[in-house]
């Protein structure tokens, strides 16, 4: 891995539109990279880059000047998946494991802990590095980050998908739908990078009138959609009342698959229901129009993403600890007053807390 710092970083990702060559995963993109770099890493982060491969790429981790003994996959709560480790067709998963797990082992200074979220938890490479770590001595656990609802959509037509739903949800689109059209109002949706800036503006505009809270980093959004229109992936749904935005909803669609990223609505219009309008035109576009394969909730177990979606998958972390250093030794040793905790409360399978020196919450700490 080669170590910079952030402007050398943002360097490197520039003049390397092959960073992540073999993953259909939008955050393990150059372009997701380099905004991350841009607006979200701090000026004394390290940046850990893969070296380019042919049979394999590796996900980006840091770690900060305070801390140079805890590295941390470069991701925070926009990222919905990280990719540790991706192997070309055909190549040794097991091998590649091995040589990403000597490269943590060897780095100087030496390392407490690695930390690695949001994963795939049913993903070979997770299970491939876990396993590499820990027949190096480390002490390596897994814990739950987040559920991931999602939809197989593969030959799927809006209105056979429709016929699937809920008769509540069936008869809110039918009957709303009819009265939002009829008194004039209208959905549209945002596709191409002449329209990006006013859509942008939309949607901001209902952010600020939305529950929602404001953006820890207000132009990470608003960059984000840029690079999704310039690219053709944008698709900016936004629900007018007048010439007013009353909904908007942020999705993007890369390698036949849509993700839901961000949504709100302007809590003075609910009475419209033009979110669920909305969430309804925007997954017409996507199966009618882009025949997409999959669509994806990204991040959490909100009760409403159940009605709209058939399936769910688990996102987890791995806290990997060093034993040969005192602070992986206080980290194992936190880990198993833990797990002795978690024993005697016993939680909901599945759901375990995030480690200590877990703090995805943090806007400081991705």
């Amino acid at each position: 891995m080669r170590l910079l710092n952030k402007q050398q970083a943002i360097e490197a990702v520039s003049g390397a539109p092959t960073l992540a060559p073999m993953t259909t995963n939008p955050f393990a993109t150059p372009e997701w990279t380099l905004l991350f770099l841009q607006q979200i890493a701090e000026d004394d982060w390290d940046i850990y880059l893969p070296e380019p491969a042919s049979n394999a790429c590796a996900g980006p981790l840091y770690c900060t000047r305070k801390q140079p003994r805890r590295m941390s996959a470069l991701a925070n709560y926009y990222t919905s998946l990280f990719s540790p480790l991706t192997v070309a067709p055909g190549h040794d998963l097991a091998a590649a494991a091995g040589l990403w797990a000597d490269q943590i082992v060897r780095h100087r200074p030496r390392l407490a802990t690695v930390q690695i979220a949001p994963l795939d938890r049913d993903a070979p490479e997770t299970g491939a590095i876990a396993s590499a770590l820990r027949s190096r001595g480390w002490h390596v656990r897994e814990y739950f980050c987040f559920g991931n609802w999602y939809l197989r959509s593969a030959g799927l037509s809006y209105d056979d998908y429709l016929a699937s739903r809920p008769s509540q949800l069936r008869n809110t689109i039918a009957r709303k739908g009819k009265k939002f059209l009829a008194a004039g109002h209208r959905l549209e949706i945002v596709t191409s990078a002449p329209d990006m800036e006013r859509a942008i503006a939309a949607f901001q505009r209902v952010y600020a009138r939305s529950w929602k809270k404001p953006e820890p980093y207000p132009e990470f959004v608003p960059g984000w959609a840029r690079v999704c229109a310039e690219q053709g992936w944008l698709r900016m749904g936004l629900a007018w009342v007048g010439d007013t935005p009353v909904a908007a909803q942020f999705w993007f669609t890369m390698h036949k698959r849509a993700y839901i990223f961000k949504l709100a609505y302007d809590e003075d219009h609910q009475s419209w229901s033009a979110g669920t309008l909305l969430t309804a035109e925007l997954f017409r576009h996507s199966l009618d129009q882009d025949g997409v394969i999959e669509v994806d909730y990204l991040t959490g177990d909100d009760d409403y993403k159940r009605t709209w979606m058939n399936d769910r998958r688990e996102r987890v972390g791995l806290l990997a600890s060093n034993p040969c250093t005192i602070a992986g030794l206080l980290s194992i040793t936190r880990e198993f007053a833990a797990e002795q905790w978690r024993r005697v409360q016993r939680p909901a399978p599945g759901h375990t807390p995030a480690p200590k020196d877990a703090t995805p919450e943090s806007p400081a700490s991705p």
